[in-house]
């Protein structure tokens, strides 16, 4: 999988630039991100960002997102100027700004089509409904139990195999596809990432 420092920086713009006043929190965004990557896999056989997920307490976080926008060295190459010309962080505590229009020749029409899908059916939901609904899909469920144990680390990489899974409380019905489609986005995700 492709992981592009400089494409997570534009699609955390773009979600940023349908919010109030163009903040979002962190949290919302870390959650809009991953069902967008999600939507996106299986419909293609790629995520838009190529982050990675981790199943955390609060639910699924895409790790170089959440490095950028905490200031965190990410293990990506990173341009602080190019990330300050379109994100303003810190604005609140756990708030970032889109200060620049997100450039959209970074995404594909599919890209832009799922990030819009998922602004259209989650955005209304806040930072702790989006953590509450993913902890029922099948890349957060899969590591319950560890996450409930204190004495073992807090985050664990989630294996994508299980974003290919439906979720049963999928209430919008964006992941609930076609047997034969998931079939063959699963095989091209693999295919593409074998290389």
């Amino acid at each position: 999988m492709v992981r592009d420092t400089s494409k997570i920086i534009q699609a955390l713009a773009y979600l940023a630039n349908y919010q109030p006043e163009k903040m979002l929190d962190n949290m919302k965004a870390y959650k809009l991100l991953w069902l967008a990557d999600r939507y996106h896999l299986r419909q293609t056989g790629r995520t838009i960002t190529g982050d990675v997920y981790y199943a955390m307490p609060y639910g699924i976080v895409p790790s170089d997102a959440k490095c950028l926008l905490e200031n965190e060295k990410t293990k990506l190459k990173e341009s602080k100027r190019y990330k300050n010309k379109y994100l303003l962080l810190d604005v609140n505590k756990h708030q970032y700004k889109a200060v620049s229009e997100p450039d959209l020749q970074m995404f594909s029409d599919s890209d832009q089509e799922a990030l819009d899908k998922v602004l259209e059916h989650y955005n209304d939901l806040d930072a702790m409904q989006l953590s509450e609904l993913s902890h029922k899909f099948p890349e957060c469920t899969k590591y319950k139990k560890v996450l409930e144990n204190k004495e073992t680390k807090n985050s664990y990489k989630i294996d994508f195999d299980y974003f290919f899974e439906d979720a049963p409380m999928d209430e919008c019905r964006l992941f609930n596809d076609n047997k034969e489609l998931l079939a063959l986005t699963k095989d091209l995700f693999h295919q593409y990432n074998r290389k």
